[in-house]
């Protein structure tokens, strides 16, 4: 029997520079009927990509020669391979680097040693859900296909539906689009171009299906009420044709052949090279109609009338280089009424019920719509959908607000709790959203624990401010009501339009700075990001020091379980040596957190481990032997001082950040430190 010729070059290819470690993971997953290639550098890899396609690539983040990150760039970058999956393998477990590998494009990464139930686990549900959204790509790209061929065809039965409606430009758009298509051939474009022109003339005056046909065919002149209806019509036939990518340029030419080259036209008064080429080509297309056209005020202009009109207008109303071209084609003796040119679009389903056609487009527009803009696990709109709407919002010129959302110690809830309480909370927050954010915002998920906010036309701080706030509290409230209560928090980074940035790239961009100042200070919070200053503002800080004091003075019996989660288990015995001792002698306790942070005028990428070791030095170098200090987090580090003041507290954190400056040697890096003072609740009054 001839075998099955697989899709697939093989199910995983494995990238990794130690031999150890390709043996170890291709063992795991050979013995799970995994078809596996290993490579032992990035150079390898892409050789192999040349001519192969795997299902899933494990890829190793550092590596001698071309590391992860590099070779990560170059798969994305080649059009055959950019759809591939790609898990990171790494022994960091630093969470800047855990953010670092989904930030480059990573679905997940497997830290190593590896574990292989964890390895399958994460292999078998990247794998799944890769081939479930290509499966739906594929099907969205032929439906898709088919949708804009139909609806290009409805439209069209409308264009000559339009033309039907004014007794007196019976048969304009296809004249117009014949003219407009001579035009393009006199500037040499390519029959594609000259193909695209001819749909977009065709389909220009398609926003007239918006204006009554009382005015339409009015034969006296119309009152200033009755023309500023008739202005609408570009836009209305923009609002029509936007979504349409199968003509490109469509919306423009519906929506700016009516401006002039002076900037006295309509719908926006666009002046000179504002208006797009198309549009333009399209006016004079359009005025050259009007003038050879009879109507019940006039009969049609002669040639030469027409010439002397087109001179008139040359850089008042028309472009004044296409104005040349026209007059020359028309001293040639051009004249639409004697072309003979081969139909560019098929009458034939012009009769068909425009009804059908309508009922058809809608159901199923709508569907697919629902189905490829929808995240399946919050009912919030994916990330290309959101940012595609935002950049539309803004290209319009609406005001408004971004917010980036960053679910805070997510990973932590997915290792402790697990992956299907951190499903819960992830669409308890997709609620928290929606209960914050009006129909007129967007609201989608970024990836993992991401989520991005535009608050259409909110650009008020204070209203903002309190929206952001609601966010939080509202997350707070939610989270105690599931019981989970200090198991999870967010933090906000705010970018204005426009203030902030004019482009979505740009207010993604000073958002995700004012997240990360977030972070650094404490998290939990939000942050206003300023051009002024290279970093935000933020509000409500100090809460991990408030946490950090509620346990303090609660009961030790009932927050003895499970009362910290953070990264060094160390603080848990701390804490019960602390609190035993504050009781039993009732003594005055402070507690300094520092925190390590990027130096906002630096522009550079920081490995937090050399000064949070030299912090650890200065500590121990300027406290006494019975205090206590432990790592917080990755950049936080806190102190304990038994049986002193809020003043001594103070100083003893000025020596400790004098002597932290006097041993890193390293540029770059800022310490910060904010003090609480302690009390058992034996002591308070």
């Amino acid at each position: 029997m001839e075998a099955v010729k697989k899709p697939y070059a093989c199910d995983v290819l494995i990238v990794d520079d130690d031999e150890f470690n390709l043996r170890v993971a291709g063992d795991i997953l050979i013995k799970e009927k995994y078809f596996v290639h290993t490579a032992q550098s990035g150079e390898a890899a892409l050789e192999f990509l040349k001519e192969n396609l795997p299902r899933l690539i494990l890829l190793d983040l550092h590596m001698p020669g071309m590391d992860g990150r590099e070779t990560m760039k170059k798969i994305r970058e080649n059009k055959k391979w950019k759809r591939i999956p790609i898990i990171f393998l790494t022994a960091d477990t630093d969470p800047e680097t855990e953010k670092e590998c989904l930030v480059l494009g990573a679905l997940d990464f497997i830290t190593k040693p590896f574990e292989p139930m964890v390895m399958l686990s994460r292999i078998s549900r990247i794998i799944e859900l890769a081939e479930l959204q290509n499966d739906l790509e594929r099907n969205l790209e032929e439906k898709t296909n088919l949708l804009e061929k139909v609806l290009l065809n409805s439209i069209l039965v409308i264009a000559n539906t339009i033309d039907a409606k004014d007794a007196y430009t019976s048969g304009h758009s296809k004249r117009v689009a014949q003219c407009a298509t001579a035009i393009a051939e006199r500037l040499n474009w390519s029959e594609k171009e000259v193909q695209n022109i001819y749909n977009v003339a065709l389909l220009h005056d398609l926003g007239k299906i918006g204006v009554p046909d009382a005015i339409l065919n009015k034969p006296g002149k119309l009152s200033s009420e009755e023309f500023n209806v008739i202005k609408k019509h570009p836009v209305i036939g923009h609002d029509i044709l936007k979504d349409i990518h199968m003509i490109s340029g469509v919306g423009e030419g519906a929506l700016y052949h009516h401006e002039r080259y002076d900037g006295k036209g309509y719908p926006y008064g666009l002046k000179g090279e504002e208006i797009p080429y198309y549009a333009r080509i399209i006016g004079i297309a359009d005025a050259y109609d009007a003038m050879t056209s009879n109507r019940i005020y006039r009969p049609k202009l002669t040639q030469e009338r027409v010439i002397q009109e087109f001179e008139k207008g040359r850089g008042t109303q028309f472009d004044p280089g296409l104005t040349d071209l026209f007059l020359e084609m028309l001293r040639e003796g051009f004249d639409i009424t004697n072309e003979r040119r081969a139909a560019r679009w098929d009458d034939s389903r012009a009769s068909e019920s425009r009804e059908v056609l309508s009922k058809m487009l809608t159901e199923y527009a709508t569907d697919m719509q629902q189905k490829a803009t929808i995240d399946h696990l919050t009912g919030l709109r994916t990330r290309s959908y959101a940012e595609e709407q935002i950049e539309r919002l803004l290209g319009e010129g609406h005001l408004g607000t971004l917010l980036i959302i960053d679910m805070d110690n997510f990973k932590q809830v997915n290792d402790t709790l697990g992956h299907i309480i951190g499903d819960n909370i992830l669409k308890m927050f997709s609620d928290v959203l929606k209960e914050n954010t009006g129909p007129e915002d967007v609201v989608g998920r970024l990836g993992a624990d991401e989520f991005v906010v535009f608050l259409t036309g909110m650009t008020d701080r204070k209203e903002i401010a309190a929206k952001a706030q609601g966010i939080l509290d509202t997350l707070s409230d939610s989270l105690k009501k599931l019981n989970y209560e200090n198991a999870a928090s967010a933090s906000i980074g705010i970018a204005i339009f426009p203030h902030d940035g004019k482009t979505y790239d740009v207010l993604n961009s000073n958002a995700n700075k004012s997240l990360y100042y977030v972070k650094r200070k404490g998290k939990n919070a939000y942050a206003f990001y300023s051009e002024e200053e290279s970093k935000g503002k933020v509000q409500n800080t100090g809460t991990d020091l408030v946490h950090i004091r509620t346990m303090l003075e609660g009961d030790t019996k009932e927050n003895k379980e499970g009362v910290f989660n953070v990264e060094f288990g160390e603080f848990g015995r701390i804490y019960e040596y602390i609190s035993r001792g504050v009781k039993r002698n009732k003594q005055r306790v402070q507690t300094i957190l520092f925190t390590l942070s990027i130096d906002e005028h630096e522009n550079m990428r920081l490995n937090f481990e050399e000064p949070m070791q030299t912090l650890e030095l200065a500590v121990a170098s300027s406290v006494r032997l019975v205090d206590v200090g432990t790592r917080y987090s990755s950049i936080q580090y806190i102190v304990i001082l038994l049986d002193t003041d809020l003043e001594n507290g103070k100083k003893v954190a000025d020596r400790v950040i004098k002597k932290f400056y006097q041993m890193y040697g390293g540029r770059g890096v800022v310490i910060s430190y904010d003090i609480q003072t302690m009390l058992p609740q034996a002591n308070k009054e």
